[in-house]
């Protein structure tokens, strides 16, 4: 089967009864439901879809030329097996989940999405991989700005 994993942000600034009122529910220029979206195929055929919640993730690092491993608290992961064994996972600070929602189509492909809270600075050192600022180790540097999201004040 083929897998597909949707990323979005929730805009905390929505506003669901503007939209109502408005616009039939939907969202419009000035009132846009997400702020961010990323979206990716895992690669491979995959023959086991599956997501373990509010486990640990070994986040590793090259630190001095050493391989370090930071356990990361809390996380959700969704992990892609594909026929030739090769694991593709995805990681989420569950404390920015807001939601998740998983469409199996006709043909067993799936497309899984996750909905994250809207005003929460993620770091995303990698695709896939979506970790709530406040759990980032205070030993490991954090990556590249662009690669920070969220507004939120510390």
């Amino acid at each position: 089967m083929k897998v597909t994993i949707t990323v979005k942000e929730v805009n905390p600034e929505f506003d669901q009864h503007l939209a109502d009122k408005e616009f039939n529910g939907k969202e419009s220029e000035e009132n846009i439901l997400y702020t961010w979206e990323d979206e990716f195929d895992i690669n491979g055929d995959v023959r086991e879809f599956k997501i373990r919640n509010n486990v640990s993730y070994d986040l590793q690092a090259s630190v001095n030329d050493k391989i370090v491993t930071y356990p990361i608290e809390a996380v959700t992961i969704v992990d892609c097996i594909t026929n030739n064994n090769t694991t593709t996972s995805c990681v989420f600070s569950r404390s920015i989940v807001k939601d998740t929602k998983k469409v199996v189509h006709k043909n067993g492909n799936i497309h899984f999405f996750v909905f994250l809270k809207g005003g929460k600075e993620i770091v995303s050192p990698v695709t896939g991989i979506y970790i709530n600022k406040k759990d980032w180790p205070k030993q490991l540097p954090l990556p590249p700005e662009e690669d920070i999201t969220g507004d939120e004040e510390e």
